[in-house]
C-alpha cells in the first residue's frame, strides 16, 4: 500500500517539475510509510528511504517501506540528494507546517536547490481515501456512538461542564480513542473535541467560527468550562473518534429537562438545512456549491440570521477529516475542490442566538458514487436528559 501511495507522489511530483521530496511531519510520514516515530521521509524518482532519528527498532517494525536507515539525520539526507545530482533540484518541504528555523537550516544546507511546498500534493491525495483507511474510519466513528451514549446516562442539572466532560472523555478514551487530535494549523489545539452549555455556546474560541464552549481559563479559551449546568440548559457534546490515527466528528445537541418549542423550532431548522446539503454532495460537484446550497437553505429559515454566528459567521458549512481534524476541503465559498469519491468529510453547522445558546448538529460521512454514506449510529435528535 505505502509503494502505491509513493508511486502516486511522484506522479504528482514529476506533473509539477519536484524532483524529490523530503518530508518531516508526523502524519505524512505515518500516510506514506505507516510509521509516525521522529523521522524524515526522502521520495526521489530512485529513493523512497525513511531515515529514523530516534527508536529504530520502532521504524522497523512498523514501516511499510522496506528502506528504513537508522541513526538518520538531515545530513544524510542532503549526501543522498547528492548522490543522485539533486543539489540543484526543485526539492519540495511541507512548507505550510516545518518551522521556520527548519527550513532555514535546509535553504543554507542546500544553497543552489529551489524550495517549493509540496504539502498541496500530498494533502490532495490524503483527500481521497482508499478501502483500508475507509474499514479504521468507520471505526473510529462507532466511538463517538458510544460517548453520546454515555452523556445521555451522565448529563444532569447541578453537574459542572468539566465533570461531564470527565464521563464522555473516559468513555471515548476506554474504547481506545487515542487521545490526540492533530491539527495542521499550527495554533489548533483540541483534545477530545468541544464541550459547553448555556450561554457559554454564544462565544467563539477564535480556533473556527463555531460553538466552541469557553474552556477552563485563558489559557485553552476552547471546550469545557467549571460552569453549573442548569435546568434548561442547552448542552453541546461536539466528540471525536481517533482510531489509527484517523479522525471522525460527530455533534449532537442536548437540554436539561424538556426542551422549549424555541429549542425545538431551532433543531429542526438545522435538519432541515443539513439534509439539503446532503442531497447537494455528490462527486463532481464543487464544495463552493454545497455551501451555497447550505446559506439558501438557512436563509429560508426564521432563524436564518443566526446561522453560523450572529457577529462573527463562519463562512463553512464543514470541513475534511482523515489524519488531521482540518483537512482539506473546507465547504466554504472559496475553496475550489471537486467533491470526489472516497472523500471523507463532516457537515458542521450551527445556529447561535444572544441569550438562547447555541444548537449544533455535525456528522461525518464518506462520498459514495451516488451521495453519502453517514458514519454515526447516533440519531439525529434533541436530546432531553435528566427529564
Amino acid at each position: 500500500m505505502s509503494e502505491e501511495r509513493i508511486a502516486v507522489l511522484r506522479a504528482a511530483m514529476a506533473a509539477q517539475s519536484i524532483d524529490a521530496a523530503v518530508l518531516l511531519y508526523s502524519r505524512d510520514i505515518l500516510y506514506y510509510t505507516g510509521a509516525s516515530i521522529p523521522s524524515i521521509l526522502l521520495v526521489t524518482p530512485q529513493t523512497a528511504r525513511l531515515y529514523a532519528r530516534r527508536a529504530f527498532g520502532f521504524a522497523q517494525e512498523d514501516s511499510t517501506i522496506p528502506d528504513v536507515v537508522g541513526s538518520g539525520n538531515l545530513r544524510d539526507v542532503f549526501d543522498q540528494l547528492g548522490s543522485e545530482k539533486l543539489e540543484h533540484a526543485r526539492v519540495g518541504l511541507e512548507l505550510d507546517v516545518i518551522p521556520a528555523e527548519l527550513f532555514l537550516k535546509i535553504r543554507e544546507a542546500l544553497p543552489r536547490a529551489m524550495f517549493v511546498n509540496v504539502s498541496p500534493l500530498i494533502l490532495s491525495q490524503r483527500m481521497i481515501k482508499d478501502e483500508r483507511e475507509l474499514v479504521v474510519v468507520r471505526a473510529s466513528a462507532t466511538m463517538t456512538d458510544k460517548a453520546h451514549r454515555r452523556a445521555r446516562e451522565v448529563i444532569r442539572a447541578g453537574m459542572r461542564e468539566v465533570e461531564m466532560a470527565a464521563e464522555v472523555e473516559a468513555e471515548l478514551r476506554r474504547n481506545k480513542h487515542e487521545g490526540i487530535l492533530v491539527n495542521r494549523r499550527f495554533d489548533a489545539y483540541t483534545m477530545y473535541g468541544m464541550i459547553g452549555s448555556g450561554e457559554a455556546l454564544t462565544r467563539f474560541a477564535g480556533f473556527a467560527n463555531v460553538a466552541t464552549g469557553v474552556g477552563l481559563s485563558p489559557a485553552m479559551r476552547i471546550s469545557t468550562s467549571d460552569r453549573v449546568m442548569s435546568r434548561g440548559d442547552l448542552v453541546m457534546i461536539d466528540i471525536t473518534g481517533c482510531h489509527h490515527g484517523y479522525i471522525t466528528d460527530v455533534t449532537r445537541p442536548y437540554v436539561i429537562g424538556r426542551a422549549s418549542q424555541r429549542q425545538v423550532e431551532v433543531f429542526e431548522a438545522l435538519c432541515t438545512i443539513e439534509d439539503e446539503i446532503f442531497r447537494t454532495i455528490k462527486p463532481g460537484v464543487p464544495v463552493a456549491d454545497v455551501y451555497a446550497r447550505g446559506v439558501d437553505s438557512a436563509a429560508r429559515t426564521k432563524f436564518g440570521d443566526y446561522f453560523m454566528g450572529y457577529e462573527e459567521k463562519g463562512r463553512f458549512v464543514g470541513h475534511g477529516l482523515g489524519l488531521e481534524l482540518d483537512e482539506p476541503p473546507v465547504i466554504g465559498p472559496d475553496d475550489p475542490t471537486i467533491i470526489r469519491e472516497n472523500m471523507t468529510l463532516a457537515v458542521e453547522i450551527n445556529t447561535i442566538i444572544p441569550d438562547f445558546g447555541a444548537i449544533k448538529v455535525e456528522d461525518s460521512f464518506i462520498v459514495k458514487s451516488d451521495g453519502v454514506e453517514v458514519l454515526s449510529n447516533i440519531e439525529r435528535r434533541l436530546f432531553e436528559v435528566d427529564v
